[in-house]
């Protein structure tokens, strides 16, 4: 059974979670009500949601079905080169939700929508320095357990503790290797 989340604000409904887990809805309305899943109501009625980062760490602490093999990882790739995004979007999205942002004000206001599961940041931006951005994005960043991975045509002139200090998971140098940039990627969320 494969989900994608495009077009869903990354919640599933108990229906949801109860095909996903072979249980009935019941089931799953007894672990919420119980604190073993993290869930809310929807408010004004009695209809439970559940978040997709509460129910992939309750599968993986449970041990049932994958959750990675339901749902396809997202990944905000934030440049501002419109060909080298599309570029990486292409290259990328035949395993994972790929979405795009042209500066950090636009990634900023991308996060709460899109939900990625890995940033993949350019540290040159034209609104606001990458190493900034990454400040900036550490509550989203921990909350969410969502690596950010730089990049940049200028490697040579960036300092490498700056760049950890900052809060970047990895860097990788432009031109990128498509093959290994994958390579990376899946290292990092599967």
């Amino acid at each position: 059974m494969y989900m994608s989340r495009e077009g869903l604000a990354a919640s599933f409904t108990t229906g949801d979670v109860a095909r996903i887990c072979n249980v009935t809805k019941r089931t799953v309305i007894k672990w919420i009500d119980g604190g073993k899943l993290k869930g809310y109501l929807i408010p004004g009625s009695r209809h439970r949601r559940v978040s997709a980062a509460c129910l992939r760490d309750f599968l993986r602490a449970h041990k049932l079905p994958n959750y990675d093999a339901l749902v396809r990882r997202r990944i905000l790739i934030v440049d501002d080169d419109r060909d080298f995004q599309e570029l990486l979007k292409d290259a990328l999205r035949d395993r994972y939700d790929v979405d795009i942002a042209s500066s950090a004000l636009e990634a900023a206001s991308r996060l709460p929508v899109f939900q990625p599961d890995l940033i993949l940041l350019d540290i040159r931006l034209p609104d606001l320095s990458g190493l900034e951005v990454c400040r900036h994005f550490q509550a989203y960043r921990t909350e969410r357990k969502a690596p950010i991975l730089t990049m940049s045509a200028f490697g040579s002139e960036l300092d490498p503790a700056e760049i950890r200090r900052s809060g970047a998971d990895a860097f990788m140098a432009k031109p990128l290797k498509l093959a290994e940039l994958r390579e990376r990627i899946a290292s990092m969320v599967g």
